[in-house]
């Protein structure tokens, strides 16, 4: 099925015009080269290509596009084969003979600036491709003011096309002929020929020139040019620029495809992130509402432990001071000792007193400090102090210790 709506671009007799394609029917387009547009296919004009036909023996496949580019390489043209798009083995029409002719099809120079502008999507063929060749007949027309011949093989498909040098039917132009016609003898490739046939749209060239004909063997038609046709497929031939520009794209979309999956990745990591934290901030919402609804429980904790604290000296007998006082009654001896300050705070215990001698206020301090009922107080009992008449003084100061429980702030005992 062929292309609907596909803009060609095809060279003439002044240069390229522009044909409409729309279902099976091609017609012109008038329109100039700045406004050419997404053009589907470009004909490479013969100048700018070189046809080589050749005969391959006992090869097909790879092994023929590889001998063809040995025997280019023989030839000279070793560089340009390298290039993938601008070399190309004409495949045989199937149904031909393994060694048949084949045309090596080399692309030579580039296009003009206006057509590179539309071309940028287009297929490309060489512009032998837009003319319909019969079998036995050689073809030539205009391009861009100079002749092109163009020879078919048995079946009819291209076996060689090229521009020639003369710009008008004469006899240097029926002499150049001959020679296209020679070397393809001398090549062996040359098919079995009936006439020359001019495609021209210029009506004053109905009539072929006398030294044109006369200069040749074949005898020469003349053919009102029609509409191009579209080819069977297209060449793998390229400008070089469209190739670079392509490829640039390509690169272009690459960096564009790798941003956009760098976005994505990003987007998704971020939206993850993003759920994450608004999951979070649900719970710590959800959290604080619970929280709130047990601050009355919370607070008669709160009171509960407060009371339980305030209590605290009192489930505690040992701290009593009447309790305090009774043991430290239990320390004193039967004489010899006189406590003459007894003083009890919530964070300090103070006695002063007499001992009728320096051993036995040494001795009250030992028990003092000794005794099992006053461990929860840190003691800081200097030596006892004599006195001249032989007696001694003694004081003992006291701290609770870090983890000793107080009785109510404010707290004090004091006794003689």
């Amino acid at each position: 099925m062929k292309p609907a709506d596909e803009l060609l671009l095809i060279p003439h007799e002044e240069g390229f015009r522009a044909w409409r394609a729309k279902g099976d029917q091609i017609s012109q387009v008038d329109a100039e080269g700045r406004s050419w547009k997404n053009a589907g296919w470009v004909a490479l004009p013969a100048r700018s290509i070189v046809s080589v036909p050749m005969r391959i023996q006992g090869a097909d496949g790879e092994r023929r596009e590889s001998a063809a580019q040995l025997e280019l390489e023989a030839a000279g043209f070793g560089q340009e084969t390298s290039d993938t798009h601008a070399f190309e083995l004409q495949s045989l029409p199937i149904g031909e003979e393994r060694d048949a002719p084949v045309t090596a099809v080399i692309q030579a120079s580039a296009l003009p600036e206006s057509v590179l502008a539309a071309a940028d999507h287009a297929r490309f063929a060489p512009s032998v491709a837009f003319h319909e060749l019969k079998p036995g007949e050689v073809l030539m027309w205009y391009e861009a003011g100079g002749l092109v011949i163009a020879i078919p093989n048995a079946k009819g498909s291209p076996l060689h096309c090229q521009g020639l040098s003369a710009r008008a039917l004469d006899a240097d132009a029926a002499s150049e002929v001959r020679c296209v016609l020679a070397a393809l003898d001398l090549a062996g490739v040359l098919p079995e020929l009936d006439s020359i046939c001019i495609s021209s749209s210029n009506e004053a060239e109905d009539i072929v020139p006398v030294s044109f004909e006369n200069g040749l063997d074949l005898p020469v038609t003349v053919r009102r040019a029609g509409p191009p046709i579209l080819p069977d497929r297209a060449s793998r031939l390229v400008p070089a620029p469209i190739v670079q520009l392509r490829a640039e794209r390509q690169q272009r979309r690459l960096v564009m495809m790798g941003v956009a999956a760098f976005t994505v990745v990003l987007i998704a990591a971020l939206s993850a992130f993003a759920l994450r934290v608004l999951v979070r901030e649900r719970s710590l919402i959800a959290e604080q509402a619970r929280l709130r609804g047990l601050e009355s429980q919370l607070e008669s904790i709160r009171e509960a432990r407060a009371n339980w604290e305030d209590l605290r000296p009192a489930l505690r007998p040992d701290l009593y001071p009447v309790e305090t006082i009774f043991q430290l009654i239990q320390l004193l001896p039967p004489e010899g000792i006189r406590v003459t300050r007894f003083e009890l705070k919530l964070d300090a215990f103070v006695i002063d007193g007499e001992a009728s001698s320096l051993g036995h206020g040494i001795e009250f301090r030992d028990k003092l400090v000794a005794a099992p009922a006053l461990s929860h107080w840190v003691w800081d009992v200097p030596q006892p102090t004599s006195l001249p008449d032989g007696r001694a003084t003694f004081r003992a100061e006291a701290k609770p210790k870090s983890d000793a429980p107080l009785t109510e702030e404010g707290q004090e005992v004091t006794s003689l």
